[in-house]
């Protein structure tokens, strides 16, 4: 029986070494931690091929110029004096460009695609419980300006096969009565899907 190590028991080890064991390789997970803590315990949790635009998008530096102070924000970098990160900064730039974002959306669709159906084998497996459900996810938006941008995205995500639909306000209040009366409207990615991340580790590491 071939001989495995894995370096690092987040989620990617640990399902890396789920597979290896089904496959027959005796398997050893080492990690610095006691795999209980870590990023895989806290993120979310989304499964979402719906997210298939790069992140990598023609403004998103100036935008990262705001978020980056902004430790909740979705483009946190902090800042610091290093000539690596000013490179990494001006090469990031370079490659935010529209036509490596059109090329990138077939590839990113097919690798969340792919995971989610990965966890929906072991889901289905029964070889351990963990949660997991796909009620898709709502992306609600608050501004005209937002909504078009939106709009524009569901429609490419239907022309890419994905499940998307357009919630008014009114709508969006029948299925989550929580929102305000500010918020206009939403996307419903029917598509996407998520899991309990500190669930899913635990059962996992047992």
């Amino acid at each position: 029986m071939k001989k495995i190590i894995i370096l690092g028991g987040g989620i990617s080890g640990l399902c890396s070494a789920y597979y290896l064991v089904k496959e027959g390789f005796d398997v050893t997970v080492i990690d610095k931690n006691d795999i209980t803590t870590g990023a895989s315990f806290i993120n979310a949790g989304y499964i979402i091929p719906s997210h298939f635009i790069s992140l990598a998008a023609p403004g998103m530096i100036s935008k990262g110029i705001k978020w980056m102070f902004n430790s909740s924000s979705p483009f946190y970098v902090k800042p610091r004096l290093d000539f690596d990160f000013f490179k990494w900064v001006l090469r990031f730039k370079q490659s935010a460009t529209l036509d490596k974002v059109e090329k990138s959306i077939p590839i990113l669709k097919d690798i969340n695609l792919k995971s989610q159906e990965l966890f929906e084998e072991i889901f289905f497996s029964l070889d351990f419980q963990f949660h997991y459900e796909r009620s898709g996810l709502l992306l609600a938006y608050s501004s005209v300006k937002i909504e078009e941008e939106e709009l524009k995205t569901a429609q490419r995500a239907l022309k890419e096969g994905l499940e998307a639909r357009h919630l008014t306000g009114e709508e969006l209040r029948k299925i989550q009565p929580d929102f305000s009366e500010k918020v206009l409207g939403a996307i419903h990615y029917e598509c996407d899907s998520h899991t309990t991340p500190s669930h899913f580790m635990l059962r996992n590491c047992y």
